[in-house]
């Protein structure tokens, strides 16, 4: 396959799902901060705080398998 074959069906791919899927699922592809948020985003890096409950509930459950994957 060629490479422009490839990325125009993926192109068409995500087209189809953003007119399928609804808008309160959909994540936009940029987030855009503020010099104030991006601030406490650096303070709360160099905190180094401990994941939540919540945070390593996330973490510690199994990825799925992804089809055809040869993992």
């Amino acid at each position: 396959m060629k490479k422009g074959f490839v990325i125009e069906q993926a192109l068409l791919h995500h087209l189809q799902a953003i007119t399928e899927l609804p808008e309160d699922v959909l994540i936009p592809p940029r987030l855009i901060i503020t010099g104030d948020s991006g601030q406490r985003v650096l303070e709360r890096l160099d905190a180094k705080e401990q994941p939540n409950q919540a945070m390593q509930t996330l973490f510690d459950e199994p990825l799925e398998p992804v089809p055809g994957d040869p993992a």
